[in-house]
């Protein structure tokens, strides 16, 4: 039984890390037709020479940034094929789940909350789970592109620190696929497909000015995780054992020649 269980504790450890990558994704896009504002410790955009005095996001962002967590921590530990696989599977519950949303807000609606019209409670519905089909097919896209740039850049980064700096790592492989990420999501959500569709959307100018401002939250999110990289990275030790995790660490990045 105690030979068996470094290869539970990891297959464990791979089945949560699963679970909650694609959770966080999943709710992610769930939570993505609410809006809200917010400064960043009192900096504004006018601040930084864009426009606006709050910055603005959408609610997604409350569980997206916990998927950059996690991609560090499984790149590290199983290797950017891993990732990969983990990517594709979100992307596919994703897909899976978008009929049953628009089939649940579709569904008549009927309200035992006082003070609430059945109506009311419809168009609330409607409104927050159902996300319009360019904002589906532009975050699947930007997702899978920005992944597998993330991947690439921490194994580089990687290799090139010799295993050492996690921070670093995780900071430019972040920093390089959100950039990526951002700028796929709102040009292709507000400007491309919209276009090509013949709907209104956004100019090529506004779009530019949004997808900077959801950059620089992205950024200050991602650097105000790194202590949370740590601490998972910390509890993935205990867990497995710090002989082990070296193990697999090593495994998922064997040497490679420069």
């Amino acid at each position: 039984m105690q030979a068996n269980e470094p290869s539970s504790k990891r297959e464990t450890l791979l089945l949560a890390c699963l679970a909650l990558f694609t959770g966080f994704f999943v709710a992610a896009n769930l939570f993505g037709a609410k809006l809200w504002e917010f400064t960043l410790f009192g900096l504004r955009p006018r601040d930084l020479g864009l426009e606006g005095d709050t910055f603005v996001a959408t609610a997604g962002i409350l569980a997206f940034p916990l998927t950059f967590v996690l991609t560090d921590v499984v790149n590290e530990y199983f290797g950017k094929c891993v990732v990969r696989t983990f990517t594709w599977l979100a992307i596919a519950v994703n897909l899976v789940l978008q009929p049953i949303a628009l089939g649940a807000a579709a569904a008549p609606t009927v309200s035992f909350t006082p003070g609430v019209d059945a109506a009311t409670a419809h168009a609330a519905y409607a409104l927050a789970f159902g996300t319009t089909w360019t904002i589906t097919l532009a975050s699947l896209v930007a997702f899978a592109i920005g992944q597998f740039a993330d991947v690439s850049v921490f194994s580089w980064l990687r290799r090139r620190t010799g295993g050492r700096m996690i921070w670093l790592r995780a900071q430019g492989s972040t920093v390089v696929s959100q950039f990526i990420d951002t700028l796929i999501v709102i040009y292709l959500a507000f400007y491309v497909l919209p276009a090509l569709a013949g709907d209104p959307h956004m100019s090529a100018g506004d779009a530019a000015r949004v997808a900077t401002t959801n950059y620089i939250y992205k950024f200050a999110i991602a650097v105000l995780l790194t202590p949370l990289l740590y601490g998972v990275r910390a509890l993935v030790v205990s867990w497995i054992g710090s002989a082990e995790a070296e193990r697999l660490a090593h495994s998922a990045h064997p040497a490679d020649p420069d």
